[in-house]
């Protein structure tokens, strides 16, 4: 049985258990007590309302949001003890496995390596992982049309963006220093077309190696045409 299967089986046992589970009461006896009903006095309740001395003055409170915050997490302590007293734990279990299936499924389609963000290590090991390469020394076109030929388009868009950083150093637009991010040399930027255009190549560096997204070739020919067009503003 494959993980698709086991999960839609869980999610069925999930939504069957309530009425599964669900007590069978006897039915109860009809009400025969009389009722004596009482009409208002309706001068009496205008005396009431006219009495200044039970007018309390009741205004809107007001409530912040942390206040808010208290009162819902309050509340919710409250349904799950309540819950937990009255749970049937068979269906509690099934209920947590469902959640914890439809989490994975939900991560599968993302993309989303969960266990990478409680242990580093488990990431692949980056060969240009922080911006300290002495940029000035590199055959970025050797390096770019090699790693297209290796279709390893991330790197292709890391470089590329390496190869920006260059050419604002050449044209002293920033200050180049190992060690330094992409948000330092983009604050050293002054506003206008370079910062826009340098900008938008960093959104996509980020993007392509920080966001562990898959990129492929089409990406990739998008951030070039945008890091010629870019260049000519340098």
């Amino acid at each position: 049985m494959n993980i698709s299967r086991f999960i839609l089986l869980l999610i069925c046992l999930a939504c069957a258990l309530p009425v599964v589970s669900r007590d069978v009461q006897k039915p109860l006896a009809p009400d025969s007590s009389s009722v004596q009903i009482r009409p208002i006095d309706k001068e009496k309740a205008e005396q009431l309302k006219a009495d200044p001395e039970l007018d309390y003055g009741r205004g809107i409170a007001a409530v912040n949001l942390w206040d808010r915050f208290l009162r819902w997490l309050n509340n919710l302590i409250s349904q799950l003890i309540t819950a937990v007293g009255s749970t049937n734990w068979f269906g509690f279990l099934i209920m947590i496995l469902v959640i914890i299936g439809l989490v994975y499924v939900i991560l599968r389609l993302l993309r989303i390596d969960a266990l990478s963000m409680f242990y580093p290590g488990r990431k692949e090991k980056l060969l240009f992982g922080k911006l300290d390469e002495d940029i000035h020394t590199m055959d970025f076109e050797a390096l770019i049309n090699g790693a297209l030929q290796r279709k390893e388009f991330r790197l292709a868009i890391r470089l590329l963006f390496l190869q920006a950083l260059k050419l604002l150093a050449d044209r002293h637009h920033i200050h180049w220093r190992p060690g330094k991010t992409n948000h330092d040399y983009l604050n050293e930027l002054q506003a206008g077309e370079l910062k826009t255009g340098f900008n938008e190549l960093n959104y996509y560096f980020e993007y392509a190696w920080y966001g562990n997204f898959r990129i492929n070739e089409e990406l990739y020919r998008k951030v070039d045409s945008l890091y010629h067009q870019w260049k000519t503003s340098v």
